[in-house]
This record gives structure tokens, C-alpha cells and sequence, in this order.
């Protein structure tokens, strides 16, 4: 498991103190962090590329977006001075050379392995882009999150459409594991919603939310109908119905704002959330109760976990 930490607020005058950047853990219980990448960068995204047996990793960070093609050994940051604040980092899932970043002002593309990268913000009417993804099912299909609302490109983000949802500042876009036509999205004063029709339409889903801001919204890969959500003092919820109603599973919690949460794809009853300065939390029981796994007092922005 990765997780991609922004800031920590924890410092002692003469000692070891923890490092911002990509840190990763094993999720079979492990509960010690190494570090990986750069030292004391802001990253806010981490992927590892599909079908590169964990050797192709990135982290999308504030100075650009960072490389490695050796598993972690060795890294190389591979968009130039005018591509910095890489907020979110997609790869397509069928071709080895194509990644997407998601920036605030665009998203670019490179398809020949990063050596070069071109902005494809065509259609977008805003700039502000929290999430890019690349869709595993639909080849060519790549969804953004933007102040404006959310947008779908189905050429590769040659050029974007604005989707159904009429609301703006999206903060997230999740994709159903087996349906593509099912899409979820997180909102910053609107609450949640899904599609059931690929974007076209959307309804709110607000059965037992208290809450309006939403930065994290995740599908349990192997239970689909089982879904979490968290952001701005939310806590964590829980949907075991499609997205139909929701509760609240914070037992354990210290704090309750959440940016990121991630289902192990082999054990489902294993979930992780990303707090706002208070690490990662782990729940051995499907969200019935937390655990804080640290890194301490760290601000963490993205949690990817490998299958």
C-alpha cells in the first residue's frame, strides 16, 4: 500500500522527524512505513502502472509529476518547469506509455512514456482539475473532477464533455468496478452523487449524510454494492447498498476529516482512510472500528493500494 503524504505538522528540535512524499507499507499487517522518492516533497497523487509488476511507480507532487522505473530506487521528475501542482496521476490501464495528470490549471498527457507531455483541456470550461482517472473498463474512456463539474473524454483526452451532474466543485470521480455505466462523485458543498447511465444523469444520494463535502468516494472492488465515503469532518460512511443510504462507521476515529480511502482488493473487510493530519486509519472489519496506523500527524492526500 502507498500512501502520498502532503505535509506533516509534527517537529522535534533534534529529532528524526518524518518525512512528507510516498511512503508505503505492506497491507498484510505491516505496521512500519518506508519511505520512497524524494525526501520532504508535497505529493498528492501515486499510482503504480498497471501490468509493470510494482517496477513503474509515480508520484504527482507539487514540483511535477516524479517517476520510477526501477521499482523506487531511482527517481526522475518528467514534466518541465511549467508543469508543477500535479494534484492527481492516472495511467491507462492497457497502454504502458500513456499517463494523465491532473493540474490546476489542466490536464496533460504524455503517450510516449513521459519524455513528453502535451495539456488536453479541450471542452474543459474549468481549469481546476482535483482528480483525473483513466477508466479500467472503457479503453480511451478518462473521467475529471474540476470546479465547474465533471467531465468524461471518450478519445483519450483529446477532448472533454461536461457530464450530467449540475452541480460543481467535484472533488472525486469513482468508477464501479464492472459496470462503467455506474459512476459516483464527491462534491465539495453538494454532497454525493451517482450515475447509473454513464454521466448522463445524476441523483443525489443523501439517506443518513449529515454532510456536504466530500473528497473521497470508493467502490469495494470485490462487493461493488458496498461503497465508503469521507471529507470535511465527515467521519467515515458506509453504503451497503449501491450508494441507496449510508451510516457512519467512525469507532476508533480521532479525527474526521478524510481525503482518501481504499478497499484491499484481497481481503474486503480491510479498509484504509487518509486523514487530514492523523496518517492512516486501517479497519480489519469492514469499517466497524479504526485503528491509527500513523505516519504520525501526517496530512495524507492519496492512498493506492496494488493489487
Amino acid at each position: 500500500m502507498y500512501a502520498a503524504v502532503v505535509a506533516t505538522k509534527l517537529f522535534v528540535v533534534g529529532a528524526a522527524n518524518p518525512q512528507t512524499g510516498l511512503h508505503y507499507q505492506h497491507p498484510s499487517g505491516d505496521t512500519v512505513w518506508q519511505h520512497t522518492g524524494p525526501n520532504n516533497i508535497r505529493a498528492f497523487g501515486c499510482a503504480v502502472h498497471p501490468g509493470s509488476q510494482q517496477r513503474v511507480l509515480y508520484i504527482a507532487a507539487g514540483n511535477g509529476l516524479h517517476k520510477s522505473s526501477d521499482g523506487g530506487a531511482t527517481w526522475k521528475v518528467t514534466t518541465g518547469w511549467n508543469i508543477t501542482e500535479v494534484l492527481s496521476v492516472s495511467p491507462d490501464p492497457r497502454d504502458p506509455l500513456r499517463v494523465y495528470i491532473g493540474t490546476p490549471y489542466g490536464v496533460f498527457r504524455t503517450t510516449d512514456g513521459c519524455a513528453t507531455w502535451k495539456e488536453c483541456s479541450q471542452g474543459l470550461g474549468a481549469r481546476f482539475v482535483s482528480l483525473v482517472l483513466a477508466s479500467p473498463l472503457n479503453d480511451r474512456e478518462v473521467y475529471c473532477a474540476t470546479e465547474d463539474g465533471a467531465y468524461i473524454s471518450k478519445d483519450g483526452a483529446d477532448t472533454w464533455t461536461r457530464m450530467g451532474l449540475s452541480v460543481g466543485g467535484v472533488r472525486t470521480i469513482a468508477q464501479h468496478p464492472r459496470n462503467p455505466q455506474i459512476l459516483a462523485a464527491g462534491t465539495e458543498d453538494h454532497g454525493i452523487y451517482m450515475s447509473t447511465n454513464g454521466g448522463r444523469w445524476w441523483t443525489r444520494r443523501e439517506a443518513g449524510v449529515d454532510h456536504l463535502t466530500f473528497y473521497a468516494v470508493t467502490f469495494d472492488p470485490n462487493a461493488p454494492d458496498v461503497m465508503y465515503a469521507g471529507g470535511y469532518v465527515t467521519g467515515i460512511y458506509k453504503s451497503t447498498d449501491a450508494g441507496q443510504s449510508w451510516k457512519r462507521m467512525n469507532k476508533g476515529l480521532n479525527v474526521l476529516t478524510f481525503h482518501t480511502l481504499a478497499v484491499d482488493p484481497r481481503n474486503s473487510q480491510r479498509v484504509y482512510a487518509g486523514a487530514y493530519w492523523g496518517g492512516v486509519y486501517r479497519s480489519e472489519n469492514g469499517g466497524g472500528e479504526w485503528t491509527p496506523l500513523g505516519p504520525p500527524d501526517s496530512q495524507v492526500w492519496t492512498l493506492f493500494i496494488h493489487p
